[in-house]
């Protein structure tokens, strides 16, 4: 239930718009550090999905938050990188193109809603001219049933 969570919404960034704007749209690679970095400037622009942390909301339903990492890169400068510059999306619009798809869409039978959105920033993402931003999105689901086996 929770690996399809991720998947339903690289699926609706991939079908969007904005997809033809980016160079990556995938859930979040299995990377660590500096290869990670490394993968995120090679990839830029392109967003990444991650499940976060989650609630059990009421019994058998969560209430799990997923993180949309938005990576944006310019050579010209950082402001063409926050900006954009005409050619390559900017940061900025990134961030409000994904939560404009994102809050109130129903992926299968979920439905989302942004909850807010966090600049992000470290020494080598700087070094290697990489700007970003995670949007937190929030879903419901109810637990499956599957792994109850003869409690029901």
């Amino acid at each position: 239930m929770l690996r399809e969570l991720e998947q339903g919404l690289v699926a609706l960034l991939k079908t969007s718009a904005l997809a033809e704007r980016l160079r990556q749209i995938d859930t979040l690679p299995d990377l660590d550090g500096d290869s990670l970095v490394g993968r995120f400037g090679a990839d830029a622009p392109a967003v990444y999905v991650a499940l976060g942390a989650g609630v059990v909301a009421a019994r058998g339903m969560t209430e799990p938050t997923l993180g949309i990492a938005c990576l944006a890169r310019n050579s010209r400068s950082a402001q063409a990188a926050r900006h954009g510059d005409g050619q390559v999306i900017g940061l900025i619009d990134l961030v409000e193109a994904v939560m404009t798809i994102v809050d109130g869409a129903v992926v299968g039978e979920q439905e989302y809603a942004v909850l807010r959105w966090d600049m992000v920033s470290s020494e080598p993402m700087t070094r290697k001219g990489l700007y970003a931003a995670v949007v937190t999105v929030r879903t419901a689901a109810p637990l499956p049933i599957e792994y109850l086996g003869e409690r029901r």
